[in-house]
């Protein structure tokens, strides 16, 4: 494999970075993402699972001991899945690698006992192997070229714009929850916002008549 970004590699924002960001006003949709660390750890956490050093438990002993995998529900492992596949294209879009084999590795090295796997597979294939076709359903709801978007929110919007026009059993009411939902947990702050309004527009443009229900 051809250089995966790992969560080590990413370089946290410093302090003095902080002070700027504060200092300058910038745009919902521009602001620092989280690296991807953060997102892996959160993720992790979300599904009961011990951090990969024992010293983060905060009990050795305890942290050795095997953990029993709770039940989810299925919107539960959906949500897990949507949240494993916004990391996967994120080591995709930032990477110079293929799209099978950032997922082959991916699936071989993160816990995936709480993700619905194969609704995983279906979001990463469905953008990774057509994103042209994803980036051009959302291009007219975007006030910016979607290059310019960082990768977090980038993948976010391309599972979501995937979801409203390729997975129609799925209300484009909870596309648009679970979008925002994930933004705040992986996203800069703010950003969900951003998410929030392109995926309103989007979602009036290709469901139309569901968006107009109450």
């Amino acid at each position: 494999m051809k250089n995966i970004p790992q969560p080590q590699d990413v370089k946290p924002a410093t302090s003095d970075d902080a002070a700027v960001s504060e200092a300058t006003p910038v745009l919902p949709g521009t602001e620092q993402p989280r690296s991807l660390g953060e997102m892996m750890r959160e993720a992790s956490l979300a599904q009961g699972v011990a951090p990969d050093n024992p010293a983060e438990a905060g009990d050795t002993e305890q942290a050795e001991k095997p953990k029993r995998v709770k039940k989810v529900s299925r919107s539960q492992s959906r949500r897990f899945a949507r949240e494993r596949a916004l990391q996967a294209l994120y080591q995709w879009d930032v990477s110079t690698a293929e799209s099978y084999d950032v997922r082959t590795q991916f699936m071989e090295e993160q816990d995936m006992s709480r993700v619905d796997v194969e609704y995983f597979t279906q979001l990463f294939n469905g953008v990774s192997h057509n994103p042209q076709a994803v980036d051009d359903a959302m291009k007219a709801s975007l006030d910016r070229d979607i290059g310019s978007l960082d990768p977090v929110e980038r993948a976010v919007l391309r599972i979501a714009t995937y979801e409203l026009t390729q997975c129609l059993d799925i209300p484009a009411r909870v596309v648009i929850n679970e979008g925002i939902e994930i933004t705040k947990r992986f996203g800069a702050d703010k950003g969900h916002r951003y998410i929030n309004g392109v995926l309103d527009k989007l979602a009036a443009e290709v469901r139309p008549l569901e968006m107009k229900r109450r």
